[in-house]
């Protein structure tokens, strides 16, 4: 570790829950992949007193996005059949994400898409889309909230 504390990605997982207590799959040869990134709705709330002549906003819903992960991919294995079913059912399932030495972070969710590639040369790969319908469980907390 780092004297900031900071530390490689390597070793941060995804796993997939179905069922209300969740069954959890976790997702083999994931490779570089980004959290989820929510991003806020703007609505513009400009009025006639609005100063200046500027326009002014407020934050609106927040559309958690998806999450894209790469994967190896293996034809028929379980992990394959099990994203193939669940991209064709569009179950909602849980995602549960976690950085390497961090805490779970859990969405809801379902398989937007799943590709598949099989080049003639260089390993066969796989790219799953999931979208982020909200987060059940791992929210930060204002550490300043109720001081």
């Amino acid at each position: 570790m780092s004297a900031t504390g900071v530390t490689i990605g390597y070793g941060a997982t995804i796993r997939i829950g179905r069922g209300a207590v969740p069954a959890w799959t976790p997702l083999v040869g994931v490779g570089d992949f980004d959290f989820p990134a929510g991003e806020n709705d703007e609505v513009e709330v400009t009025s006639h007193t609005s100063p200046n002549r500027t326009k002014e906003y407020v934050a609106g819903m927040i559309d958690n996005g998806t999450i894209s992960v790469p994967l190896d991919y293996v034809p028929e294995s379980d992990q394959d059949i099990l994203l193939r079913v669940l991209r064709q059912t569009g179950e909602l399932v849980q995602v549960e994400v976690t950085a390497a030495g961090g805490d779970p972070e859990i969405y809801a969710g379902f398989v937007r898409s799943y590709g598949r590639t099989a080049p003639v040369q260089g390993k066969s790969a796989a790219t799953l889309v999931l979208r982020i319908n909200g987060i059940v469980s791992g929210e930060a907390v204002d550490p300043v909230a109720g001081a």
